[in-house]
């Protein structure tokens, strides 16, 4: 491919080092399915001279207007270094993609956990209410003078247990249904991690920019 730039008109700072310039780029298409498909196009390129094509490089010739030229097999040696850049670069994609979930999977935790410990505070303060008011109760229920005030002061004692009661059954279900989507994100990790990746060479090309 012969890319146009000098005639372009346009102004691409990267790939102003390459005017005058040939070599070779290489593009194949990863597709890695886990939970979602996704889909990276991988470019490497070298010059003549040896020097590498960043990303981007590579990447902004195609804005170029182009025209073919006749075909053309890159040397032994090329065709290995690109090969090896490829896989350079698939590997930083598939490490990227699980710094990613790492990071999704760290702030999903640390989701659940501030919700424990904000329901854990509430059930506190909630609890030692309950505590104090059965202290209060459960005296006046000892110094009530006549048996009518001692039964009545008796079921505020009974009603107020039963609530402190509840109170630690919601607590404990609430926990129990963290520790369910605790397990359920747990299940998704380990199927984010079991990821296929493919990968498909799409072409080889000769290049030249004026």
């Amino acid at each position: 491919m012969r890319f146009q730039y000098t005639d372009s008109r346009k102004r691409i700072a990267v790939l102003e080092p390459l005017v005058g310039q040939s070599g070779w780029l290489a593009c194949s298409l990863l597709a890695v399915s886990a939970l979602e498909a996704e889909d990276y196009l991988l470019l490497a390129g070298v010059t003549d001279a040896g020097l590498d094509l960043d990303e981007t490089q590579c990447r902004r010739l195609f804005d170029l207007p182009g025209s073919e030229s006749a075909a053309a097999v890159p040397p032994p040696a090329v065709a290995q270094w690109l090969r090896s850049e490829l896989s350079r670069r698939r590997q930083g994609v598939l490490e990227g993609m699980s710094s990613r979930d790492g990071r999704w999977f760290q702030s999903e935790m640390d989701r659940l956990d501030r919700w424990a410990e904000d329901r854990s505070a509430a059930l506190k303060v909630e609890l030692e209410a309950l505590e104090d008011k059965l202290k209060e109760v459960r005296k006046s229920a000892r110094t009530a003078g006549t048996l009518p005030e001692k039964l009545e002061r008796q079921r505020e004692v009974r009603a107020l247990e039963s609530k402190h009661d509840d109170a630690w059954r919601a607590f404990d279900q609430a926990k129990r249904e963290i520790d369910r989507e605790k397990e359920a994100l747990l299940d998704e990790i380990s199927e984010r991690l079991a990821q296929q990746a493919q990968e498909q060479m799409l072409f080889t090309l000769r290049w030249s920019v004026t």
